[in-house]
């Protein structure tokens, strides 16, 4: 009887913690900087992932009022990206995940995180009220730097192999604003600052 007990107590606790979840340091600061983009209990219970836009949207749709309505992509990641996964936690964020369709790293001696950071495209939209305030508290505080880019305003901290400044730029870490929106992008570093800027022309995605 004491051991059912005390399996009934462990079971309970499990259910508590897989409701309430502990945050990842990113999942707090949303943004996707030096770290994987899912991880911990949170991530596992409270984060949806889909394969493909028409899945995520069939999912939105369903939604009620978690659902959103919109979503952001970049104009034009193909054909040197496709599309990895969709990922969607509730009231938090949209982030769209593309792999390079080819990429030589034969003569890069990098971790295999960092060579997985340098074949990744990230986008993503944040779903908080206050885009203005949440780019002041996750990134500029931060210390990421204002650029301007075709005359608009972009917030840019590059990352480096083993989180090292003395090593090689491996993804150069965007935060801006899009019709008041926050969206976060991870370019990878294959190629210069400005040509990788192409990427942040966003389109917005109704979903209807």
């Amino acid at each position: 009887m004491k051991q059912k007990l005390i399996l009934l107590i462990i079971c309970i606790f499990t259910v508590f913690l897989s409701s309430c979840g502990v945050n990842s340091p990113d999942e707090v600061q949303d943004n996707t900087k030096g770290s994987q983009t899912t991880g911990g209990v949170q991530a596992l219970f409270a984060s949806k992932s889909f394969s493909s836009f028409e899945d995520f949207e069939e999912h939105e749709k369903s939604a009620g009022d978690n659902g959103v309505t919109y979503y952001y992509v970049p104009s034009s990641p193909e054909p040197d990206y496709k599309l990895s996964k969709i990922s969607k936690k509730d009231d938090t964020y949209v982030l769209i995940e593309y792999s390079a369709a080819s990429v030589d790293l034969s003569s890069e001696n990098l971790s295999e995180y960092d060579r997985e950071r340098l074949q990744t495209l990230i986008c993503r939209y944040s779903l908080y009220a206050d885009g203005k305030k949440a780019l002041e508290e996750n990134f500029i505080t931060q210390g990421y730097k204002a650029v301007e880019y075709e005359g608009k305003t972009y917030y840019r901290s590059d990352e480096h192999a083993e989180n090292d400044p003395t090593k090689r730029v491996i993804g150069y870490e965007i935060a801006f604003l899009e019709n008041g929106d926050l969206i976060f992008m991870h370019l990878p570093a294959v190629d210069t600052f400005e040509n990788m800027m192409k990427y942040t022309n966003l389109v917005k995605v109704e979903i209807k």
